[in-house]
């Protein structure tokens, strides 16, 4: 059937699955100098996200221009220098240096985020031999801008070091370290056919009254 064949072709809506990696870090007052006594490690505190998306062409005929949006899971690490770890003390959450050498202080949050992004997907239009021009997406240089919101699913945070007895102790802590419940904020990524940069920064911050904001840097995967 022609016109079934042709609706196949033009398909305005494509899914993907995304898988991305990268490091974590945060600002306090939206300052990038603060990444240098933020009190986490840069190459050691890790995100990854697994996900979800539609992209949907916004105009009926072939266009470069797409609403991007979808559902992903992330797992955000954040390491803490200096042999400091998170203490909770009522409404505040701080660093504070821990009595014994720590060989590990993680904290990390899971996050379950609805992203949307206009994207502009420059690959290179397909002719039949009929003479139909159609797009094709995830063929070329593809730009992203926009944000995301969503919630925190839980937080942990990771102890480990040696006891006087020279017993290694592994501790996890259940807490919701005055971590804002909700979140929200901006992202964005350049992409050549299905792997790109990604950029990802929280408007709100990561605890409940302070000014530190968790900001995000890594690649990522969109899967046809």
């Amino acid at each position: 059937d022609i016109e079934k064949e042709k609706k196949r072709r033009n398909k305005r809506t494509t899914t993907q699955f995304v898988v991305a990696l990268g490091v974590n870090n945060a600002l306090i007052n939206n300052e990038l100098s603060s990444l240098d006594d933020s009190g986490y490690k840069f190459w050691q505190s890790h995100f990854y996200e697994l996900g979800f998306t539609w992209k949907t062409r916004l105009s009926k005929e072939p266009s470069k221009t797409y609403f991007k949006y979808g559902l992903s899971f992330l797992w955000n690490n954040l390491r803490v220098e200096n042999n400091q770890y998170h203490v909770v003390n009522g409404e505040e959450t701080s660093l504070s240096i821990h009595p014994e050498q720590l060989s590990e202080s993680r904290l990390r949050h899971v996050q379950m985020t609805f992203p949307m992004h206009l994207e502009f997907d420059f690959s290179k239009n397909k002719k039949y031999s009929d003479g139909e021009v159609v797009d094709r997406t995830n063929n070329g240089l593809r730009l992203g801008l926009g944000g995301f919101f969503g919630f925190k699913l839980g937080t942990r945070q990771y102890l480990e070091y040696r006891n006087a007895q020279g017993v290694t102790v592994e501790e996890v802590q259940k807490n919701n370290f005055n971590m804002n419940k909700f979140n929200y904020g901006l992202s964005a990524y350049v992409a050549y056919q299905g792997i790109g940069l990604y950029a990802k920064y929280d408007l709100n911050p990561l605890f409940k009254d302070t000014d530190t904001r968790n900001i995000s840097l890594g690649v990522r995967f969109d899967i046809n």
